[in-house]
């Protein structure tokens, strides 16, 4: 669990968790690629690419294999927040406020009267143009609310305009007006004339801590879905398997969508599983037969069992933070998950001892989705969709459960050990 609040500390957006994640496999041997070279793969080595410097790709070849496969393990790095405009000075005259906007779907009013770090990448004229990730780790905005006194319908419920509403203050006039460039330029030793562009956003400095009578609580920002980006980079590193490839994947953008070249919905992944196939010497017919014995495991968390809001949940088919793996399942099939891919996890969890709970929705209320079914409309394989539980989902601080993190661990890196055979009657064996 410390590992974990220490990616989440140092992971205030997914520029530096895909960082984050990039020292990992650096750290454990592996050798980056690049998207535009050509791939001279070696069985048994370990590679990785970045795309976006916002989503990480990495995968790991046997020493040793007949026919190839895939065991795949999907994630997002990226959370709701607020991101600065290009334009971001607001000067009311008294006050500098910061002009932002709304990144996915946060819980409004949980950012109010919080401490907020601004952090994300630079771009900037340096023999061209280089990347540089920035985080000031301090408090630099904040988002006050009105006063109640005179407000005071503000208890009865308050539909936050985030154009009006949610404007961060950053600086006081009076006591020293200040540009934010200037702070962005110092802070990365460069020009301010040399900033090209940027990608900035708003970040809770509270990075995260254990709660409860017995510390059985985790407590932080980006749970969804770092929690599960994390244990699935601690299982690839853990495992070793002599018959598949297996594989990570940490996209970016989930949370607006995945439309973007980073996203699951890009070929990314699809176009990486091909030219590992290709590197390997595998024709186009065996990449198809290789993809047909291959499987995905989309890890993005789960709505957790909230004690005030019983009537929000499924009488039979509720989660609990604390009771392990949830296995999420959706009939309007915004889920991957089917019985065959159902019996395969929870055989991988039985195989693993780690805990398993089924989950689905109340039949009047949809839920979300995640980059499970996304990523399956440019490359077809078995799928399942899992997660953790927790509550408060998108708020700007979420509630985990502190010992399903390692039940998920366990799981997939006994998914990462297994081969998954499937005969001519769509059967699967291992």
């Amino acid at each position: 669990m410390k590992d974990l609040l220490n990616f989440i500390k140092a992971s205030p957006t997914a520029f530096h968790a895909a960082y984050n994640a990039e020292c990992e496999l650096e750290k454990n041997g592996f050798i980056k690629l690049s998207e535009n070279s050509k791939w001279d793969l070696k069985k048994g080595g370990k590679y990785y690419f970045t795309r976006n410097s916002s989503s990480v790709m990495a995968f790991v070849i046997p020493q040793e294999f007949d026919s190839l496969s895939y065991n795949i393990t999907a994630a997002h790095l990226d959370s709701p927040t607020f991101k600065l405009k290009p334009n971001f000075t607001i000067d009311t005259g008294k006050y500098i406020k910061l002009n932002t906007e709304v990144y996915g779907g946060p819980i409004l009013n949980t950012w109010m009267d919080r401490p907020l770090n601004i952090a994300g990448r630079v771009i900037v004229k340096d023999n061209g143009l280089k990347t540089k990730l920035i985080s000031f780790d301090k408090a630099m905005a904040i988002i006050p609310n009105c006063s109640i006194h005179y407000y005071h319908e503000l208890n009865k419920g308050v539909a936050l305009n985030p154009q009006i509403d949610l404007a961060p203050i950053f600086c006081d006039n009076s006591i020293g007006k200040v540009d934010l460039n200037d702070l962005i330029a110092k802070r990365l030793n460069v020009k301010k004339d040399d900033i090209v562009s940027s990608d900035l956003y708003l970040a809770l400095l509270d990075r995260g801590t254990l709660a409860g009578a017995n510390d059985e609580f985790l407590l932080a920002p980006q749970i969804d879905n770092l929690e599960c980006s994390y244990a699935a980079l601690k299982a690839l590193l853990n495992s070793q398997n002599s018959k598949s490839v297996n594989v990570l994947a940490l996209f970016d953008n989930e949370e607006t969508g995945s439309r973007t070249r980073q996203g699951a919905q890009s070929m990314m992944l699809a176009d990486m599983l091909e030219r590992i196939s290709f590197a390997l010497g595998k024709n186009v017919e065996e990449h198809k037969m290789a993809l047909a014995n291959s499987f995905i495991v989309s890890a993005d968390n789960a709505q957790g069992f909230h004690p005030n809001y019983p009537q929000k949940y499924d009488v039979t088919n509720s989660v609990y933070l604390n009771n392990g793996i949830v296995i999420k399942t959706a009939a309007r099939g915004s889920y991957t998950t089917d019985a065959v891919s159902l019996a395969y996890f929870k055989t991988v969890c039985d195989a693993a001892n780690a805990k398993v709970q089924l989950n689905a929705n109340r039949s009047d209320v949809p839920g979300g989705s995640t980059l499970g079914a996304i990523s399956l409309s440019n490359v077809s394989i078995h799928s399942v969709d899992i997660g953790l539980p927790q509550v408060a989902m998108h708020s700007a601080y979420e509630t985990a459960g502190a010992l399903d993190y390692a039940e998920m661990v366990k799981a997939l890196s006994k998914f990462y050990e297994m081969h998954l055979e499937i005969n001519k009657d769509g059967e699967l064996s291992f």
